[in-house]
């Protein structure tokens, strides 16, 4: 099997194997690790191109930032045990048609965005864009960011936003397109952007304006999620003193409250004295509720030159009982967005009744996956793909290389690669015999 001759690209790597069935593409990962083991490069386990066979379908993808990382995810997978560093499946074409989903407020994390500045140019030009376009700039509180809060909502938001955005357009970058876009709160601005509803401006512009009031009516209002569902959350509100309503129905059985702190907590620790699991979300607002009045007017105003566009994919609403309504992105949109609970749920079951069973959560941190994940096993769909483009402290080329195997293995051939990303697959079956690749790797030190 030839290599290629070109230098080899910096980590962290990509590795990709298919076989025809599960017991081959053990042993593949285990040679594949033992050879790591002795000292081989991870270049040297990969062909000079993407390969595939219509009779490989078992696959697996390991992403890691030095070779002892993939050497533990390969051991790890052909030893049965979970671990972050692999993902596999069978091309089953389910990453055909993927939702880009992304989330709102609470995804943020000290570090968040960095690498992205460094390691992918496509994802960096956009962070220098938007650096132009919010007022506080993008850059330098990514890089300087010291702890998990990154401030109040009109500092925090539009970097969760900047992330989004940079991120979707790397994907874009390697001819990757989502069949329909969804939003949770925040996240809908992003989604309007990748549907085609907002150019970048636009979107920053929402965003600028939308985080700005919401801090301005923060007034020590707290949110939290609960995990009942909101008819049973909305009545145990109700016999609470003070102010907590349902902010947003984000699975059948997960519903987020917001309101006065005291209140809130008060809810909340109720709640948990019954053995109802309970987190409180790292916002000092109330979003969705009725402490955004105030400055709903003047949302309004500020956003009504807007003339968003026409999606040109399809934008799943969570603002709005109808999925697809009509007057998208304008600035009574906006207003509602802020305003009105969250329709997470009805969403995704939207898009599972369209037959779309691959979903990308794309964002800092994953958010919404255990939500889509209920919601999916309510509609009953089968094996769904669920993979995060970012995780919390984890280098974002190793997330986001994680989300490239997991979509590959799933049947997606990914269109172009970045110079930066090494990657290859291994049909088993074309396998050089172990003995001759463990003679190769030697060689190839020497």
């Amino acid at each position: 099997m030839p290599l290629t001759n070109a230098a080899p690209p910096p980590p962290p790597w990509l590795l990709m194997f298919s076989a025809a069935d599960r017991a081959a593409l053990t042993d593949t990962a285990r040679t594949a690790a033992e050879l790591l083991a002795d000292g081989a490069r991870p270049e040297a386990m990969l062909p000079a191109r993407l390969l595939s066979s219509e009779h490989d379908i078992e696959r697996l993808a390991v992403a890691a930032a030095d070779p002892a990382g993939l050497v533990e995810g390969l051991s790890f997978f052909a030893d049965g045990l979970a671990s972050p560093r692999w993902v596999s499946g069978r091309a089953d074409g389910a990453a055909s048609r993927v939702a880009w989903c992304f989330g709102g407020h609470g995804s943020q994390w000290p570090g968040m965005g960095r690498a992205l500045l460094s390691w992918a140019p496509e994802a960096a030009r956009v962070l220098t864009e938007l650096d132009a376009l919010l007022p506080g700039g993008v850059i330098e509180p990514l890089m300087n960011a010291a702890d998990g809060e990154l401030g109040p909502p009109d500092t925090t938001q539009p970097l969760i936003f900047a992330v989004q955005v940079a991120t979707a357009h790397w994907l874009w970058s390697l001819g990757l397109r989502p069949e329909a876009v969804v939003g949770h709160s925040l996240g809908e601005v992003a989604a309007a952007h990748v549907a085609g509803a907002l150019t970048l401006e636009e979107a920053a512009r929402v965003v600028a304006v939308r985080s700005g009031l919401l801090a301005k009516a923060a007034g020590g209002g707290a949110m939290a999620t609960v995990n009942l569902d909101r008819h049973t959350v909305a009545r145990r509100c109700e016999q609470i003193p003070g102010t907590v309503v349902v902010a947003a129905h984000s699975a059948p059985r997960q519903t987020v409250v917001t309101g006065e702190s005291e209140a809130t907590r008060a809810l909340v620790s109720t709640l948990e004295a019954e053995g109802v699991r309970c987190r409180v979300i790292r916002i000092n607002a109330a979003s969705h509720s009725p402490f955004v009045d105030s400055v709903l007017p003047r949302l309004r105003a500020e956003l009504a030159d807007l003339a968003p566009a026409t999606p040109r994919i399809p934008w799943i609403s969570t603002v709005d009982a109808d999925p697809d309504p009509v007057g998208l992105a304008t600035a009574d949109y906006w207003a509602r967005n802020l305003r009105r609970p969250v329709r997470f749920t009805q969403a995704v079951s939207t898009l599972a009744r369209r037959g779309i069973r691959a979903y990308v959560e794309i964002g800092p941190h994953p958010v919404l996956i255990p939500p889509i994940r209920e919601t999916l096993r309510a509609e009953g769909v089968d094996d769904p793909l669920m993979i995060a483009s970012g995780r919390r402290a984890t280098p974002e080329p190793v997330s986001l290389l994680r989300l490239l195997g997991a979509l590959h293995c799933r049947g997606l051939e990914i269109p172009a690669l970045d110079d930066h990303v090494l990657a290859g697959v291994i049909p088993a079956a074309d396998h050089t015999p172990p003995t001759d690749r463990a003679d190769r790797a030697r060689a190839d030190r020497g």
